[in-house]
């Protein structure tokens, strides 16, 4: 059988497992059943390479190789021998094992490292930014004795509770509504225009005999008017009257 030409650049390993991985991948030999003759015989050659061309060779590559011959030692040895040595009787003992173990870690390692080179190479092409402080919205203090939908809102939860007190919506047939936002705008445009300049009640606006979808109505046009910045609401302090002001222009219809 022809020997078979191995070639490894020398002075190229990490240390002695990570060359006897190279000659064992080289020559494409199963890890787990290791010829143990050849792989140190070829070990040793090149660890004679290297001192011919007087590389220094580490103490590590000389323990190495002194293990594999200690090995290569015991697979010579009758099986009777090596189990006298052992002292183990009948239980059957692979010399290689811990050689295998070692190299089956050493591999491992090698390939998580692998791994994690070529994660920080495509991390290297990306670059990292700062996140940006979302800017601070300055706050807007209301202008003093200005009434926000908040209170717009409890104000007419009180009034829809004092007529249910007063049994203003006892026994009302509920009709189509015919009342639209729309014309509730223009019917609250009507009655502060009409005030000239005076600021209205809100409750004023309500006490007319209306049903409880017409108050609804006018609560969510009041709502509509201010957002539109037609009409401003009013509270001189806290749970006093709120009071409506015209805002927009004279007879304009928001109904068209």
């Amino acid at each position: 059988m022809a020997t078979q030409e191995l070639q490894l650049q020398l002075n190229k390993f990490e240390g002695p497992l990570d060359l006897l991985l190279q000659l064992i991948k080289k020559q494409e030999i199963d890890i787990y059943d290791i010829p143990i003759a050849q792989i140190t015989d070829q070990y040793l050659a090149y660890l004679t390479a290297m001192e011919e061309l007087e590389l220094d060779v580490a103490g590590d590559y000389l323990v190495m190789a002194s293990t594999l011959m200690a090995i290569k030692s015991r697979l010579l040895l009758p099986q009777s021998k090596v189990e006298e040595l052992d002292g183990r009787g009948d239980e059957e003992i692979d010399p290689r094992q811990a050689l295998v173990d070692q190299l089956l870690a050493y591999q491992t390692y090698q390939e998580v490292s692998h791994y994690l080179g070529q994660q920080e190479r495509v991390q290297a092409r990306y670059f990292g930014k700062e996140p940006s402080a979302i800017p601070e919205q300055p706050i807007q203090p209301l202008v003093k004795g200005l009434v926000t939908t908040t209170e717009l809102g409890a104000a007419l939860g009180r009034l829809l509770a004092q007529q249910v007190e007063d049994h203003a919506f006892v026994n009302q047939t509920i009709d189509r509504e015919t009342f639209s936002i729309e014309a509730a705008q223009d019917w609250i445009c009507t009655q502060l225009q009409a005030a000239q300049g005076e600021r209205v009640k809100f409750t004023a606006l309500m006490q007319l005999p209306v049903t409880r979808q017409q108050v609804i109505s006018l609560f969510l046009a009041c709502l509509e008017l201010m957002k539109n910045k037609m009409i401003t609401c009013y509270q001189n302090d806290t749970n006093d009257e709120i009071l409506l002001n015209w805002e927009g222009k004279a007879h304009e219809s928001v109904s068209g």
